[in-house]
């Protein structure tokens, strides 16, 4: 066998893929890793969407619990809440010598935007001596306020009412929104507010209901 035949015979042995099989494999593996980046995708999305129902669900909680443990134990008067409160006011309640200043209806932001429903405060809790029903409530636009914050940025106070139950008994009814106004419905009417059957973005929406009935055990 002459070198010339020798050598194409070699170079058919190691021949490498075909143009055609370069393509196909090309597309096998973009395939998998489309297949692979949408799985990944989703469940980033149901994770996240996780975390904002519980957290929502966690700040609903943690304000009626506090309310409730301040109703039971605090002592003194407690104040009850107006049925039809207007979004955007500030209103106040009293339990003993604690004084709850809330606004419906308005997201928390740390810098609110013009001509959305935005606050900086939606729900603070302060010590007041002498608390009373006709305590003025704290202005909840300026970023420093006296007491605590107890909403996140991104939610929003749908509703808040606590109503005597009979002797000694309030009922505590709490509505926690979280989502900005293009994944709601009604952002800004109070307990009307609603998440929209669509996701905007990266924007999720949840909504926490809870009420309890509680006995004051404290005088």
């Amino acid at each position: 066998m002459s070198s010339t035949a020798r050598i194409k015979r070699s170079m058919r042995r190691i021949a490498g893929f075909t143009i055609i099989e370069l393509l196909v494999a090309t597309a096998v593996f973009g395939t998998v890793l489309l297949v692979a980046t949408t799985g990944v995708m989703q469940l980033s999305r149901v994770y996240y969407k996780g975390v904002t129902e519980r957290n929502t669900q966690n700040t609903a909680r943690s304000i009626a619990d506090l309310i409730a443990q301040s109703i039971q134990f605090n002592g003194g008067s407690v104040t009850t809440t107006p049925a039809t409160p207007t979004p955007g006011n500030e209103y106040a309640f009293c339990v003993g010598n604690q004084q709850y200043s809330y606004s419906v209806g308005y997201e928390v932001a740390d810098s609110p935007v013009a001509g959305k429903f935005q606050k900086r405060h939606a729900l603070v809790v302060r010590d007041l001596a002498g608390c009373t029903s006709s305590s003025a409530a704290q202005d909840l636009d300026p970023v420093a306020v006296i007491g605590r914050e107890l909403m996140r940025p991104g939610m929003r106070l749908a509703s808040l009412q606590i109503t005597n139950a009979g002797t000694d008994l309030y009922r505590i009814s709490v509505r926690v929104v979280y989502g900005d106004d293009s994944v709601l419905t009604s952002p800004a009417t109070a307990a009307a507010a609603k998440c929209q059957s669509i996701r905007a973005g990266t924007q999720f929406c949840a909504i926490s209901d809870l009420t309890t009935v509680v006995t004051k055990r404290v005088e």
